[in-house]
């Protein structure tokens, strides 16, 4: 099995919070735009600062999506099934306020899909039971 098999199985599971923990996030985020082109779901990427856009249209940046806040609030009330993928968002899960957010997007009718993705990412105890945890190590080519 390949990792974009593996990343869309990942995506497709009961887990709506999923964290993958990477060396490289910049490799893991091509494969994520590589699995978008052969896909249905709707994928999003978003950095700290720069707003989220759709794979595909980077050049397209979503309004009021560049605070952990507002990003969160634009998932919550999105009406339609995506897949999130917010790079090193981790600082902002020391805040309260973001955890319930994301409490909320995950036990919400509207099945959506966050995915934290950073090299290291400590994940507040109250989440760990609705999230799908993995590490993307790289291979030794030597």
């Amino acid at each position: 099995m390949d990792y974009l098999d593996q990343l869309d199985k990942m995506f497709d599971t009961k887990y709506r919070l999923v964290t993958i923990e990477t060396e490289d996030p910049l490799r893991v985020e091509e494969l994520i735009s590589q699995l978008s082109l052969f896909s249905n779901k709707a994928y999003y990427h978003c950095l700290p600062g720069q707003g989220m856009y759709r794979f595909g249209a980077a050049h397209i940046k979503i309004p009021r999506t560049i605070e952990p806040k507002d990003l969160l609030n634009h998932i919550e009330i999105t009406r339609h099934f995506g897949v999130y993928i917010l790079q090193d968002f981790h600082p902002a899960l020391k805040n309260r306020q973001i955890i319930e957010q994301l409490k909320n997007i995950i036990n919400s009718d509207i099945k959506k899909v966050v995915v934290l993705l950073s090299e290291q990412i400590d994940l507040p105890a109250e989440l760990k039971p609705f999230t799908l945890r993995s590490k993307h190590k790289l291979r030794d080519t030597g």
